[in-house]
């Protein structure tokens, strides 16, 4: 299950301060791609404003800027265009934007709750590396729009 993040909003910066302080934006990527490594998550963050740094994101997590739009609007945007919103949750603070996502479809959490699922998910192994399992085989089946129990059979 995809997750998208209101950037700005978890890291507590407007565009113009995170343009002027880079390394939060970087360390919050760094946090979301530890968590995501080996456990085959996605997760896509969405920013205020243009690129200003262009650097590449973190393995795992890839980087929406939003311009013209606000964060909220290119989030509300992408669900409205989404075949099936109930398979995303977005992570905000944002109360407002939660209750705009759910009423969308979407599944919706603030930081704290998707805190915890980090912690628990941190206890449990993580899967083998992409060097040694390269194919993902859940993506496969998602792509090649197959059922799975069908599969196992």
């Amino acid at each position: 299950m995809p997750y998208w993040f209101d950037g700005n909003n978890l890291i507590g910066q407007t565009a113009a301060q995170a343009r002027g302080d880079k390394e939060t934006r970087r360390a919050f990527l760094k946090q979301l791609s530890d968590y995501a490594a080996g456990r085959g998550r996605r997760f896509l963050v969405f920013f205020d404003g243009d690129d200003p740094d262009c650097s590449m994101p973190p393995r795992g997590v890839q980087v929406r800027f939003s311009a013209p739009l606000s964060t909220d609007d290119a989030i509300l945007q992408r669900l409205a265009g989404m075949q099936n919103p109930a398979e995303v949750i977005v992570v905000t603070n944002d109360a407002g934007l939660r209750s705009r996502c759910r009423n969308s479809g979407a599944k919706t959490m603030d930081w704290a709750e998707f805190s915890s699922v980090m912690k628990r998910a941190s206890s449990v192994p993580q899967r083998r590396s992409e060097k040694e399992d390269p194919v993902k085989v859940d993506e496969w089946i998602r792509y090649f729009g197959l059922d799975e129990d069908s599969l196992k059979k």
